[in-house]
C-alpha cells in the first residue's frame, strides 16, 4: 500500500490536515521505497517495488530511476540495490548531534557496567561543567546535575582538562581561581597541583579521593577529537569507603578508557564524514 504519513501526537487535527495538503506524494513514496531496502530487502525490480508500495509499475520505475540518478541506487539489469550513499541520510542525524547526545549511549553503557555514577564534563571559564550524566538509583549520592559548574583543580575531570594545557595556562588558572579547601584532603598548594597536573598529563588519567566531597572519589580520562585535541573528560564517581585507590584503578580504569575510546570513535566518525567539529 502507498506510504501514509501520520501526525505526531502533539499535532492537532486541523494542523495535521493543513500539513497533509502540503505533502509531496512522490517524495513520500521515494522514502517509503528506501525503507523497503532498510527492512532487509537486498534488491528490487520495478514490478516488485510497485507491489510493495501499491503503485503502478511505471510510477515505481520512475522512483527507482530518480534514486539511481541521485546516487542512492544502482541497477544490475532489472534489479536495483542501494549504494553506500544512503548512509549520508543516517549521518545527517548523526552529524547534528551535540557532544552530550553523542555521549549518551556510552555513558549509559558504562554506568550499567560499573554500577556507579558517570559524567561527561567540559571546560568553561576555569570550571568543569557537567554536560551529560548517568547515575544509578542510590540513597547516597553527590548532588551533581547537568549544568553544574565544579572547581577544576579539585575535580578529577578538571585536572584532566588542566593537564592538557600549557604550564603557563595552568599557573594563570590557579592565580585566577585560587585553590580552596573543600575537605581536609583537598590539595591547595600551587606547586603540588602543578606536579599533579604534570603527572596526570603523563599517565593519561586522574584519580582523586575525598578532595571535593568527603567520602567520595572519582577517576577521569580525557576525550579527544579527531585532531587529538582534548574536548572533554569522562569520569566515574563512587563512594570512597568501598574501594581502595588500587581497586579503583584496576577495576574502573579499563572500562572507563574503553568507553572513552568508543566515544572518541563516534566523534572522529562525525568529524570525518561531515567535517563538523565540537
Amino acid at each position: 500500500m502507498p506510504s501514509q504519513s501520520s501526525p505526531s501526537p502533539a499535532t492537532d487535527p486541523s494542523q495535521a490536515s493543513a500539513l497533509h495538503s502540503e505533502r509531496l506524494e512522490s517524495l513520500a513514496n521515494g522514502l517509503a521505497l528506501l525503507r523497503v531496502f532498510a527492512e532487509g530487502t537486498p534488491t528490487l525490480t520495478a514490478q516488485e517495488a510497485a507491489l510493495r508500495l501499491g503503485l503502478t509499475r511505471a510510477a515505481a520505475r520512475r522512483l527507482l530511476i530518480t534514486l539511481q540518478l541521485e546516487g542512492y541506487l544502482c541497477n544490475e539489469g532489472t534489479e536495483y540495490r542501494v549504494t553506500p550513499k544512503v548512509m549520508d541520510l543516517g549521518f545527517a542525524y548523526y552529524a547534528a548531534m551535540s557532544l552530550p547526545q553523542l555521549a549518551h549511549g556510552s555513558l549509559q553503557a558504562l554506568g550499567e557496567q560499573v554500577t556507579e555514577a558517570c559524567s561527561l564534563g567540559v571546560w568553561d571559564e576555569g570550571h568543569v561543567v557537567i554536560v551529560a550524566r548517568h547515575e544509578p538509583a542510590r540513597m547516597l549520592r553527590v548532588n551533581v546535575d547537568i549544568g553544574r559548574r565544579l572547581p577544576a583543580s579539585a575535580h578529577s575531570m578538571g585536572r584532566v582538562l588542566l593537564a592538557a594545557q600549557p604550564v603557563a595556562a595552568q599557573q594563570s588558572h590557579l592565580r585566577a581561581h585560587p585553590p580552596r579547601a573543600f575537605t581536609r584532603e583537598t590539595v591547595t598548594d600551587t606547586a603540588q597541583l602543578l606536579q599533579i597536573f604534570h603527572q596526570v598529563g603523563q599517565q593519561g588519567w586522574c584519580l582523586l579521593t575525598g578532595e571535593l566531597a568527603e567520602g567520595f572519589c572519582g577517576i577521569s580520562v580525557p576525550i579527544h577529537g579527531a585532531s587529538g585535541k582534548i574536548l572533554a573528560a569522562l569520569s566515574i564517581t563512587m563512594v570512597q569507603g568501598r574501594h581502595s585507590a588500587h581497586d579503583i584503578q584496576t577495576r574502573f580504569l579499563p572500562p572507563l578508557q574503553a568507553a572513552a575510546q568508543q566515544l572518541e570513535a563516534l566523534i572522529a566518525g562525525r568529524e570525518r564524514f561531515h567535517g563538523f567539529t565540537f
